[in-house]
């Protein structure tokens, strides 16, 4: 998880559908970086959320958070990481985060053109139907144990790595590449 800090996410701040917390934010940004990985670097908040004016200092961020997230979608070691409290916050906060990230990345594919209709194979329209799933459950009442926690890590590491599988699935062939046939 990184440092970014952005005031404008504050509830007081809020002024119409923009991005409530940076994990929806995150999300919302694999999202459109799914169906569009050739996303401008530094205006590409303005494609998802017309409501979200951030400061120029968060600008900054925002490039930041761009920059690490296609560069861990496109990274062999599959390092990316989920804009997520601390491994010390409570469970409950981390739950209603990982949440908050689903919703972001639904919002960010419906945003950026995917639809009913959009070609998915079986395994990627599985993950996207578990994520608007996830993004709907509410995760009040859950007891902070080791068993749930292992069960956060677990769900958290499925997210991830169905993320790799969606952005790999949905990034066209490079018209660069020449196809030959051995």
């Amino acid at each position: 998880m990184s440092q970014l800090y952005f005031p404008s996410l504050s509830p007081d701040k809020q002024t119409g559908d923009g991005p409530a917390t940076l994990a929806e934010l995150q999300g919302a940004l694999c999202g459109l970086l799914c169906m569009d990985s050739m996303a401008d670097r530094t205006n590409w908040y303005k494609k998802l959320f017309e409501d979200f004016q951030p400061g120029e200092e968060e600008q900054l961020d925002l490039v930041h958070l761009f920059d690490n997230t296609i560069q861990s979608l496109n990274s062999l070691d599959f390092d990316f990481q989920m804009e997520l409290p601390a491994d010390d916050a409570p469970l409950s906060s981390k739950l209603s985060a990982m949440a908050d990230w689903c919703q972001g990345l639904v919002f960010g594919l419906g945003t950026s053109g995917m639809t009913n209709e959009t070609d998915l194979s079986d395994d990627c329209q599985e993950f996207v139907t578990d994520v608007i799933k996830i993004s709907q459950v509410s995760f009040e009442g859950i007891e902070d144990s080791e068993d749930e926690q292992a069960n956060f890590e677990e769900l958290v590491e499925y997210l991830r790595m169905g993320l790799f599988l969606l952005y790999g699935e949905m990034q066209p062939e490079d018209p660069t590449q020449e196809n030959t046939e051995h």
